[in-house]
């Protein structure tokens, strides 16, 4: 009985058969209509233009020094500028407010610590 597992396996076995023959005929009888357009280039286009490179030699006195930063460039002294105001520095949450005080929340808490008892003071 075929179920659905088996029919697709057998489906998918035809497929792979069928581009394997599809394949195998392609590398033994290629197609002859495909033609081949000619790209021979014309002898006026294969000249490689010359490129002449400026070149710095020591003869005479050289107008510009070709290693300057600028012509005309002078040093200037200036004073240190003072640094910008840095804003607080980004928390990776929001802190909470301020809040109410201990007595307004309802906290009871004593300013002075316990005294010892005589019990746990004891020898």
């Amino acid at each position: 009985m075929l179920n659905r597992e088996k029919l697709t396996a057998i489906l998918s076995l035809l497929l792979l058969a069928w581009g394997i023959y599809d394949f195998a005929g392609a590398l033994i009888t290629p197609v002859r209509g495909i033609r081949v357009p000619d790209t021979t280039l014309p002898k006026s286009s294969r000249a490689v233009v010359f490129r002449p490179y400026r070149t710095f030699s020591d003869e005479g006195e050289p107008a510009r020094n070709p290693f300057s930063f600028s012509e005309g460039w002078q040093r200037m002294e200036t004073v240190p500028m003072a640094l910008p105001p840095l804003p607080a520095a980004p928390g990776p949450v929001p802190l909470p407010g301020a809040g109410p005080t201990g007595p307004e929340a309802g906290f009871l808490y004593v300013d002075r610590p316990p005294v010892e008892s005589a019990e746990e003071g004891g020898s």
